[in-house]
């Protein structure tokens, strides 16, 4: 990610909380809640150091559907009054292959589970017109990653490694043409953080969500999820961003 892009996610924060002196909203009350299965058909790309030895790497989702052996995720949230708390849940096992090893191409095998965990809290408001929300939050992003890498004619290399560090990060939810579709949304969230065991991160989620029922919506959308890592006194190094379409069904109760 560049300085650019992560200037433009603070800036987006920032807006949003000036907004938060103005807003107005129907006062919600009482226990809501969803519950969201999604599919992430994402791909993967950046750097990684596994015992000293750099990995260069970037697969496009149609790429990794080859490489993929296991990948799920969920999301979901409750709010009390104006009180919310969201998770997001995600497990991918990649099996890798002609990966770029110290600038040797195709020169290696990279195996890699990954568990994608983050919890937030925050406050909703509403927005500048009826129907809009906006929730201002705060929470934690904990990476698990499990690197197995074969260097050709060189020897296999391993590293396991968790990366849990602080974010900050808005959710909000406009409606879209409310007078002639009814129930189609924007949903979108915008987080970055760092200062724990990373230096950046940072995430990226615009979705359309259409309201099939009261208790069922369908969405689909974007997610680009991404983290810097320099290096340490042992050799590690983390730069890579997983990105690409996911499509949910929330459960609504």
């Amino acid at each position: 990610m560049t300085m650019r892009t992560a200037g433009l996610i603070a800036v987006m924060l920032v807006t949003a909380l000036s907004v938060a002196f103005v807003a107005f909203a129907e006062e919600p009350t009482g226990w809501r809640g969803e519950i969201v299965p999604c599919a992430w058909i994402t791909g993967i790309e950046g750097t990684v150091t596994v015992d000293g030895q750099e990995v260069k790497f970037e697969k496009s989702a149609g790429d990794l559907l080859d490489f993929v052996e296991f990948a799920a995720g969920l999301s979901g949230g409750v709010q009390y009054n104006r009180w919310v708390m969201r998770a997001q849940f995600d497990g991918f096992s990649l099996d890798t292959d002609n990966v770029d090893v110290e600038d040797r191409p195709e020169a290696g095998r990279l195996q890699s589970d990954i568990f994608l965990t983050e919890v937030a809290a925050g406050y909703q408001i509403g927005g500048w017109k009826e129907g809009q929300t906006l929730d201002l939050l705060v929470g934690l992003r904990a990476l698990h990653v499990q690197n197995d890498l074969e260097e050709y004619g060189v020897g296999s290399f391993s590293k396991d490694s968790t990366l849990i560090d602080p974010l900050v990060g808005i959710r909000g939810s406009v409606p879209i043409l409310p007078s002639k579709i009814r129930g189609l949304r924007f949903v979108g969230l915008a987080a970055i953080g760092g200062g724990g065991d990373s230096q950046l991160i940072y995430e990226l989620q615009p979705q359309l969500e259409y309201q099939i029922t009261d208790m069922f919506a369908a969405r689909a959308g974007y997610r680009r999820v991404g983290w810097q890592l320099e290096s340490d006194e042992n050799g590690d190094e983390l730069d890579f961003s997983l990105a690409g379409l996911i499509f949910g069904v929330a459960i609504n109760f």
